[in-house]
């Protein structure tokens, strides 16, 4: 969510995730996301990029959203402070065959024309800009998205408001006495500035090959496993347990991630041996 953290890793990313909210809940929730992103260097200085897709689908809304992001990086004190941006657009899409409309005695309505009777969609620009500074042992940062605050038309009935969001971020790893182990530590506070929703988590990794623990936030509690299974292959699956009345209706979130790293060596020179010792 901070385009600053841009080609943080050493090495090209691919990361994908799908996420499941709400299960047994019809017209519940659903995410996918898809990044790849790289560090690189410009003469003697150092920038990270990458590209971003995200689809939403809540009940009969979706959005999709596309962007590039850039960041410029310098080094500052023991850490590292990086400035970045993002530019794309998010495409809102309103399935208006698939609403219902209610009858009762108070209310027989067959059409709304206040309510399209098929899918209508819109797009528009969407930026954001964000800041961050990480070293060995810990990391913050901060980012506003949606800086345009873009009102999306949807047919000729409506529009979709695209809200400014603020966030705020924060870890520590906390070194152990088994050097094999290591406690790590986040924060994440998202706000519009009229609602907040923080979410703290507690992590322990080991050999920086397996992990798992705790996230919280106001509506639920995760847990969360993970691994890296083969050279530069990542695997990582958290459970959502709720913590509001919608316990009663859904049996949890469930969310899997994968993540590849991998380096493009194009300076190596192919080097060539003629020996009689080698054949």
């Amino acid at each position: 969510m901070n385009p600053a953290a841009v080609g943080e890793q050493q090495m090209i990313e691919i990361f994908g995730l799908q996420r499941l909210q709400w299960i047994s809940i019809n017209n519940a929730p659903s995410t996918t996301f898809f990044s790849v992103h790289s560090p690189f260097s410009v003469g003697s200085t150092q920038h990270g990029g990458g590209i971003r897709f995200v689809n939403d689908e809540f009940g009969i809304f979706s959005n999709q959203q596309f962007s590039l992001q850039y960041a410029y990086k310098l080094k500052l004190g023991e850490g590292r402070l990086s400035i970045g941006t993002t530019i794309g657009f998010s495409n809102i899409v309103f399935s208006g065959d698939s609403v219902h409309l209610p009858k009762s005695d108070y209310f027989n309505l067959d059409k709304d024309p206040a309510i399209p009777t098929q899918k209508v969609s819109g797009m528009g620009l969407d930026l954001g800009l964000g800041i961050y500074y990480s070293t060995k042992d810990w990391y913050a940062g901060m980012s506003v998205l949606h800086l345009p605050e873009t009102s999306i038309q949807l047919g000729d009935v409506g529009d979709f408001f695209t809200k400014r969001l603020y966030t705020v971020s924060g870890g520590y790893n906390f070194e152990l006495k088994n050097p094999d182990y290591k406690l790590k530590t986040s924060a994440l506070i998202i706000t519009d500035l009229v609602s907040w929703n923080p979410n703290v988590s507690l992590l322990l990794d080991y050999k920086d090959k397996y992990w798992g623990g705790l996230s919280g936030r106001l509506d639920a509690v995760s847990f969360l496993l993970g691994m890296r299974i083969l050279n530069g292959l990542m695997i990582g699956y958290s459970y959502d347990l709720p913590t509001t009345t919608i316990i009663a209706v859904s049996h949890g979130s469930h969310e899997i991630c994968l993540g590849y790293e991998f380096n493009l060596a194009f300076d190596k020179k192919n080097k060539k041996y003629k020996s009689v010792r080698i054949l």
